[in-house]
């Protein structure tokens, strides 16, 4: 009985070993793995009570460690990484099409809700926006699992927020004009918990392919890598924000903006993924975040004052776009300048 529990708390040990940077695996993981198992066979004699204490000890230390680990690792390529010219090579033909899939769907379905009424009635563009909608809800969630398989990439980031956003959002929402094959989908029922369920599908089929949790510890290495990437991260929530500003506001006004802004996001991504240079990628996501979030804000805001004379003023509103502006651009400015002033300290 004994040696089946050392055998099988080995083996769960073992198992979690792989989460630790591959440069101390490579060095450290057989040694680990030989001072645990003499560490349960000596507690055995001292009995259950102390195999649970070293167990506790053991299994509750390790994030604490893999994270030091990790954070030793980079600290010791910072100086390197600094001195770089280049913050990575450019997307492939492929990476590039996965990251814009989820904003021209956005833009497509957007587009399409802004169309007249009347073209719903047509049964084959019925189906058509149907078929678009089904997509736009499910791709965020296809995206991020995906990106967990392949160690999350740059162009996958967007979809973790997109995914994230669109639970959170859909949960409080009802969709009485949805069906799946004619079969409505919960009428006017709220979503609540059942909006997860695609996410949760995700995050299960690409744990057993993968059958590993380092991409979890690769998603927050590859943040402290390229601090562009929180920004680009946080650019998955730029069709909510446009969304929420032009959903409301006659087709007629606010059609030209969804066309406008749809392509103003495609291009950015394309342009951000293709980019081979820190500043270039922050020079993209500044032009592109700007000319996005103030049309849309100040657009909206303009059509609900000529209408129906709300008390927000297009300066007020412009301060609010510029704080949504800052809070997304900073990282990468900040990273802009962390390789600046690392580049100045080797010269």
């Amino acid at each position: 009985m004994n040696r089946i529990v050392v055998a099988s708390l080995a083996n769960l040990y073992s198992k979690l070993l792989p989460l630790y940077p591959r440069k101390f695996r490579a060095e450290f993981t057989e040694e680990m793995q030989t001072v645990f198992r003499d560490a349960l066979e000596e507690a055995l004699n001292d009995g259950m009570f102390v195999v649970l204490l070293l167990c506790l000890r053991e299994f509750g230390g390790l994030p604490f460690n893999i994270f030091k680990e990790f954070w030793h690792e980079l600290r010791g390529k910072e100086l390197i990484m600094l001195n770089e010219n280049t913050s990575g090579s450019p997307a492939t033909t492929g990476q590039v099409t996965m990251g814009t899939l989820p904003f021209l769907m956005f833009g497509i379905v957007m587009i399409i809700l802004k169309l007249p009424f009347s073209l719903m009635e047509l049964e084959w563009f019925s189906t058509v926006g149907g078929i678009l909608l089904w997509t736009w809800l499910l791709l965020p969630a296809i995206g991020f699992g995906i990106g967990w398989v392949q160690g999350f990439p740059r162009w996958s980031y967007p979809y973790v927020g997109m995914a994230l956003i669109l639970a959170f959002y859909i949960q409080n929402a009802s969709t009485p004009a949805l069906n799946f094959f004619g079969i409505p989908v919960f009428g006017r029922e709220l979503w609540g918990w059942r909006s997860w369920i695609p996410l949760a599908v995700a995050f299960v089929i690409a744990l057993v392919i993968s059958r590993s949790l380092k991409p979890f510890v690769s998603f927050f290495v590859n943040l402290w890598k390229d601090w562009s990437i929180p920004s680009y991260f946080m650019a998955g929530a730029l069709p909510w924000l446009v969304f929420s500003a032009l959903i409301e506001i006659d087709w007629l006004y606010s059609l030209y903006f969804m066309v406008t802004l749809a392509i103003l996001l495609v291009g950015m991504v394309i342009l951000y993924l293709r980019s081979q240079t820190t500043w270039q990628r922050v020079l993209v996501l500044t032009v592109g975040i700007i000319a996005i979030i103030y049309p849309a804000a100040l657009g909206s805001n303009s059509y609900w004052l000529a209408h129906h004379g709300t008390f927000t003023t297009n300066a007020e509103i412009s301060v609010q776009a510029g704080k949504a502006a800052l809070i997304m651009l900073l990282p990468a400015w900040l990273e802009l300048l962390r390789r600046s002033v690392g580049r100045v300290r080797i010269a």
